[in-house]
């Protein structure tokens, strides 16, 4: 498609505009040649041998890895329908939710670029056409690797959800990161505290405190046990029983 293209040239994200377009040679970026650029307009310049080349004005560089956030909502970004094995799925603090990666491309040529986070229980369930309130989990207890659930266990156990629960990963006897290990079967004291979170339907912080507020505050503490190391259970279970009541003030004197 873009056979005979000088290497110096750049194509435009809209496929409509199919001719190369250039950097102009006083523009401050000219020699710096970043891979991707914005420009507000173009001028058609006529060279000595009456060929016309097309050169941006007020290059700006872009950074390809923060594209695709500026880019939400255009028309030029298309998103892919589900979760990505790499990057893994991550805990997001300021959305409070288990985000996944999907394929990501840009602009009418499809061009791909770094992944976009997404909510990924709203990504996995959205074509699932289940009704109903609240979330649930309809992956099996051998089939759930890309499950929300999972990952929020395996980000709660170590800390990275509920701040007041950071030393609690060196009291268990198994890293959490076991729960979201691929191809292997999960442990029963996995599968115990995943399905717990699943059939609460709790796979984010205010989900959690709101379950510990107004429905049971010894939620997944008999989950927890199991995971605790022989010598570290009382320390386990203070710390649990502090953060829980700290959680709970915390939802009842939320804003």
């Amino acid at each position: 498609e873009f056979t005979g293209v000088p290497r110096s040239a750049y194509i435009c994200a809209n496929s409509w505009l199919k001719e190369p377009l250039f950097i102009d040679n006083h523009s401050a970026v000219h020699s710096a040649r970043p891979e991707w650029v914005c420009f507000d307009s173009i001028v058609r310049k006529t060279k000595k041998d009456g060929t016309t080349v097309a050169t941006m004005q007020r290059v700006t560089p872009v950074d390809s890895e923060w594209l695709a956030s500026v880019c939400v909502g255009s028309k030029l970004m298309m998103l892919g329908s589900s979760p990505l094995a790499t990057p893994v799925p991550r805990y997001m603090r300021e959305k409070d939710s288990i985000q996944c990666a999907v394929e990501t491309k840009f602009g009418g040529h499809g061009w791909e670029i770094p992944p976009y986070y997404v909510d990924m229980y709203e990504t996995i369930h959205k074509d699932s056409g289940s009704g109903g309130g609240g979330k649930s989990s309809s992956a099996t207890a051998s089939g759930m690797q890309g499950d929300s659930f999972r990952w929020f266990a395996r980000y709660l156990l170590e800390g990275r959800v509920i701040s007041e629960l950071l030393g609690l990963a060196d009291m268990l006897k198994d890293e959490p990161s076991i729960i979201t290990r691929r191809n292997q079967p999960m442990t029963k004291k996995s599968m115990l505290f995943v399905s717990a979170l699943s059939d609460a339907g709790v796979d984010s912080a205010a989900a959690l405190r709101k379950h510990w507020a107004e429905v049971n505050d010894k939620f997944l503490f008999r989950a927890l046990k199991p995971w605790v190391k022989k010598g570290r259970a009382e320390d386990a279970k203070q710390l649990w029983m502090v953060s829980v009541a700290s959680n709970v003030e915390a939802w009842k004197n939320r804003g």
